[in-house]
């Protein structure tokens, strides 16, 4: 029996039928159908033909000549799923697994090694290396990355629509800024080796970018960020390392540990909540605070250094901190907007806990995603100063920056706090719901509106 490599389905050129051949082709689709070679639609007429050929051992020419009319007609003609079932036959009952060796084991190492998937020699033996090439094959087409070769694995290896060692990679490589199927599947990936704690959404932003750093550093790559083809590679392969516990707090973290920790910072002043025990948004914003109003660089994690120094005698508290803190904001230039606006945009779609109150409904979110940029925000009231508030022109807002709309309502007014996405959209915690949407500021009814002026002083 012929086996058509690399695809069951190969798009080939309708060959023309005489006027006879096409009266006939009308019964031949519904024979096609019946053997489940095509769907009801008729699409793909040359592709059914084509697979009809190949599955009962006919010249494959994609036409529907004498040979593949007469075979068509016949009792004995193979329907696709007994095909495929003897296809499925061909190969090993029992897994090829770690210890096997032989022929089966060979052929298929020849075939991850075309793939890209191998870089061993075709010897027949079955180990570590190419139990890990078999683990990134099926992760890459779809399967469940067991490391066993079973039946159905094979039948695609040699039989199916395969994809590339190269061209997954080649899909899988982004940055921050980066949003598709590809950057979920990064976060995905992240998260189940334990390096992104949040949503996985299609949008590659400040927490992205903070996981495949975190990635990069424990398995000793250059820590840049991004996730290019040398991160991707180690990240897919099943040989990366899981995150080691190096004693930094970090967000999503919890325990007796980050109490403690919270019970120094609200003593300081940088944290109003309770002591949850719970490394929250706003544990990181107080964290942050911290670091700038202390001379460390923001980060918003806590290693036992950092704990420590806010026992130390000489600690800046909060009510000290407005020059260190009013110079951090001074600091806010193109690069703060766009990871501001990435923060913004990664959050999409979550809760988000911490109201900012009655009167400053939002602001508990500003401060988070400028704290993910290294940028501590305190006062919400600024905004209404002066120099600290800006002419609003809904056209001429940057993405990331921070816009307060003034509503009235039966209890009185209230600023509601929100980001710039670019152009008149923007993100902001739905007060009634908690979660954070977009919305457009062409159809928002408020009756003021301010964007904060990062250039005053």
């Amino acid at each position: 029996m012929k086996r058509l490599k690399k695809g069951f389905t190969v798009l080939v050129v309708f060959s023309c039928l005489t006027a006879g051949a096409l009266a006939q082709s009308v019964d031949a689709t519904a024979r096609l159908a019946e053997l489940g070679y095509l769907r009801e639609d008729a699409e793909n007429l040359d592709v059914a033909v084509q697979n009809f050929q190949t599955a009962n051992g006919l010249e494959v020419t994609g036409g529907l000549d004498e040979a593949t009319l007469q075979a068509l007609a016949s009792e004995s003609a193979l329907s696709k799923q007994e095909y495929l079932l003897s296809v499925a036959e061909s190969y090993p009952e029992e897994p090829l697994v770690s210890g096997k060796t032989g022929d089966s084991v060979r052929q298929m190492q020849q075939a991850l090694r075309d793939l890209g998937y191998y870089e061993g020699e075709a010897d027949g033996v079955f180990g570590d290396a190419t139990r890990l090439a078999v683990m990134a094959f099926q992760t890459a087409n779809g399967l469940y990355a067991s490391g066993e070769a079973d039946r159905a694995m094979l039948l695609l290896l040699h039989e199916g629509q395969t994809l590339s060692w190269q061209d997954f990679i080649a899909g899988k490589v982004c940055e921050r800024g980066d949003s598709g199927a590809g950057v979920r599947s990064l976060q995905r990936r992240l998260k189940q080796m334990g390096y992104y704690d949040g949503e996985c959404t299609d949008v590659f932003g400040d927490s992205t970018q903070r996981a495949v750093e975190r990635f990069q550093s424990q398995n000793g790559l250059e820590i840049t960020g991004r996730a290019d083809e040398e991160t991707c590679r180690l990240l897919y392969s099943g040989t990366a390392s899981a995150p080691a516990d190096d004693g930094v707090m970090r967000l999503g973290d919890a325990g007796e540990d980050v109490r403690e920790m919270q019970g120094l910072l609200s003593n300081l002043g940088y944290l109003s909540q309770n002591t949850t025990g719970e490394y929250g948004a706003d544990t990181y914003v107080a964290v942050t605070l911290y670091q700038i109003a202390n001379g460390v660089a923001p980060s918003g994690e806590a290693d036992e250094a950092l704990v420590e120094s806010m026992r130390s005698q000489d600690v800046v508290p909060l009510s000290e901190a407005a020059e260190a803190l009013r110079e951090s904001e001074a600091s806010v230039n193109a690069d703060t907007l766009s990871r501001v606006t990435a923060a913004a945009s990664e959050m999409l779609g979550q809760a988000f806990a911490g109201s900012g109150g009655s009167l400053f409904p939002g602001f508990p979110f500003v401060q988070y995603v400028y704290a993910r940029a290294g940028v501590g925000l305190t006062d919400p009231g600024r905004i209404l100063e002066d120099a600290a508030g800006r002419a609003f022109d809904a056209q001429s807002i940057s993405a990331g920056e921070v816009v307060a709309l003034e509503f009235s309502g039966e209890s009185g007014a209230s600023m509601l706090y929100a980001v710039s996405l670019g152009g008149t959209r923007v993100a902001y915690v739905d007060t009634s719901t908690g979660y954070i949407v977009s919305g457009d500021l062409t159809s928002m009814p408020f009756s003021n509106a301010y964007v904060w002026n990062f250039s005053q002083p």
